[in-house]
């Protein structure tokens, strides 16, 4: 099967999609490659399938960066390690729980009674959810530089130790991870561990400067995307 080519969404940042998530290949400075998220266990190959149609070897990967826990962003990390050699940059509360094995931790619903039945249907499922343990060789703290030139921006809620990016190209980047989606319309998540915390990481996020943000469920917005997230969230 041939190999799904990344879409260009900024300079140097190419989204790919595996079937209801999205993970991102990102060009640093020195033409090393990264890689924001791993997405779901199916989802490695496809990730190799990327890296070739971008021209590069598995070898030339110089990192993975996980914005947190869930199945859906680690499940092919371990492979992905395997095959490429790339050491993991994860915030410190969820890379404690990734190489205990855990995968989800109980949840609360985002507004609305579409959220709400999420959680009822698979809520306990997700909280249940584990893995073996991954080895995380980075913790990463809130406003630590990442090596890609991204400043770590610690957003609760989702998770415990949810991670967005931004990254300073382009007017300013902005991987929200699972902070909101934008699938038809930019919008919190679905899913939270603590809903409070999730709105107020939201409400920082739209004090941020960033012509584009990138999300790991729905597409990119852009341009004047921080004006779109202050107008949503902002009021929170």
């Amino acid at each position: 099967m041939r190999a799904a080519m990344p879409k260009q969404v900024a300079s140097g940042v190419y989204q790919l999609g595996l079937g209801g998530v999205n993970v991102f290949f990102v060009e640093d400075d020195d033409g090393g490659l990264w890689l924001v998220d791993a997405g779901i266990d199916a989802g490695a190959e496809r990730i190799g399938g990327g890296l070739r149609a971008l021209g590069r070897a598995p070898e030339e990967l110089r990192g993975v960066v996980i914005t947190h826990l869930h199945g859906d962003h680690v499940g092919g990390l371990a492979a992905v390690k395997a095959h490429t050699g790339a050491e993991v940059w994860m915030q410190t509360e969820d890379a404690a729980a990734l190489q205990e094995g855990v995968r989800g931790r109980p949840l609360e619903p985002g507004p609305g009674v579409v959220r709400s039945v999420i959680v009822r249907v698979a809520g306990a499922r997700a909280a249940a959810s584990t893995g073996d343990p991954i080895v995380v060789e980075h913790e990463v703290t809130d406003g630590e530089s990442l090596p890609f030139g991204a400043t770590a921006v610690h957003t609760p809620g989702h998770t415990a130790g949810h991670l967005s990016l931004l990254l300073p190209r382009d007017g300013g980047v902005l991987f929200a991870g699972d902070a909101a989606t934008n699938l038809g319309r930019l919008s919190v998540g679905p899913i939270y561990e603590d809903i409070d915390t999730g709105m107020a990481s939201l409400r920082r996020l739209a004090d941020l400067q960033f012509e584009t943000a990138v999300f790991s469920h729905g597409r990119p917005l852009a341009p004047r995307a921080a004006e779109r997230f202050r107008a949503r969230f902002a009021r929170g």
